[in-house]
């Protein structure tokens, strides 16, 4: 990647990091507090929650990654771990010592381990996509990488809180929805099928047609079976039907141009899309106040849904403009389409009880579509 493109992103993500972790700025001095330092060193020893303790380090994966990217491939991997690494933790540790001083924040030497954690695996990413290490699929990722990290947000997603367990009882407790008290739901369905066949399109992006079939097969029967070993996860009859569904679809697909079938996808992604922001269509007849404060449900709601809540709207959003473009649509134009419908379905969830209606789903494509022209432009120069 551009080495430019790759500082611009680093620094964008240091951004975002910064506003999620200062949000909501209300800024005081505690009376009688002990200080930022004593604060975030009396707390070395605290046991951290496992959600906030995975979700800080996704949050400096992103940083970790891109500032690996920042340096040159003749500095030597160890050294730029460190560098990288050393830049992740100075961040969080300036960042603690500022919430101290933020109303509603806590200063923790935990989120320090997590996010130092969180932007050495960045970084180990990193290097061992872009660089001199040999790993499967290699070529193909650093090709598109587009398609590839928004299959990373769908595993993102599903696969939440990535904690496997032996527990034999947690893999009864997460087939009983299916063996025992099985609920079959038309939308469950619907719902299903297209995210397992946009799923299909990205890895037929990746990997080419012939090899998709057993590939999209396989990444079926690992989602599935992971969600089985990971904790607080459940199977339903809707995704397992889905699953069948699609995999039985998606040769018919196939026999398709792909720019029809991408545009098939993108209809069927839309319209799932606008059904899930409306449903249940239950409006009622004085609005709420809309939040033009991006992230603010995301940052101010519980950790495990709002990681799992920006993994899937990553997928989804992402997903929509991938599919318009490789429709043959231009990226601006898929921005204008996706940021309107989103804008005018989160206006209307002013209406609808139990929705956050905001601006952040606008804001979170504009952010998806910058981060896809500079990257394609970096992928199509390397290419």
């Amino acid at each position: 990647m551009n080495v430019f493109r790759a500082v611009l992103l680093t620094v964008i993500t240091a951004g975002v990091i910064i506003y999620g972790s200062l949000y909501p700025f209300e800024f005081r001095i505690p009376v009688g507090g002990i200080g930022p330092i004593r604060s975030l060193l009396q707390s070395w020893a605290a046991p951290p929650g496992r959600g906030d303790f995975v979700a800080n380090i996704l949050l400096y994966v992103p940083l970790g990654w891109f500032g690996s990217l920042c340096l040159s491939h003749r500095m030597g991997i160890p050294l730029r771990l460190l560098l990288v690494t050393m830049l992740g933790s100075a961040l969080s540790i300036s960042l603690e010592m500022a919430q101290y001083f933020d109303a509603g924040r806590v200063t923790a030497a935990d989120d320090v381990y997590a996010n130092a954690l969180g932007t050495l695996l960045g970084s180990l990413g990193a290097t061992g996509l872009f660089g001199r290490w040999h790993l499967p699929l290699q070529r193909e990722i650093t090709d598109r990488p587009i398609p590839a990290a928004l299959l990373l947000a769908l595993v993102g997603y599903r696969l939440y809180p990535y904690v496997p367990t032996v527990d034999l009882h947690k893999y009864w407790n997460a087939l009983k929805p299916v063996l025992l008290y099985p609920s079959f739901s038309p939308d469950a369905l619907y719902r299903h099928t297209v995210l397992w066949l946009t799923s299909f399109a990205l890895i037929e992006a990746v990997v080419g047609p012939r090899r998709c079939s057993r590939l999209a097969l396989a990444f079926c029967a690992g989602i599935l079976a992971a969600r089985v070993l990971i904790v607080d996860t459940v199977l339903s009859v809707g995704e397992i039907a889905g699953a069948i569904v699609s995999l039985c679809l998606w040769p018919i697909m196939l026999a398709l141009t792909r720019r029809r079938r991408v545009a098939t996808l993108f209809a069927l992604l839309g319209l799932l899309v606008i059904f899930e922001r409306l449903r249940p269509f239950e409006f009622q007849s004085v609005g709420r106040d809309f939040g033009w404060v991006p992230f603010r449900s995301l940052v101010a709601g519980s950790i495990a849904v709002g990681v799992m809540a920006f993994f899937e709207k990553c997928f989804l959003y992402g997903s929509l403009l991938y599919l318009f473009t490789e429709a043959g649509g231009r990226l601006r134009t898929a921005v204008l389409v996706v940021s309107s419908v989103l804008l005018a379905t989160s206006w209307a969830e002013v209406y609808l009880p139990g929705r956050s209606a905001e601006i952040t789903d606008t804001v979170m494509v504009l952010l998806l579509a910058g981060g896809f022209a500079l990257t394609t432009k970096s992928a199509e120069r390397s290419g």
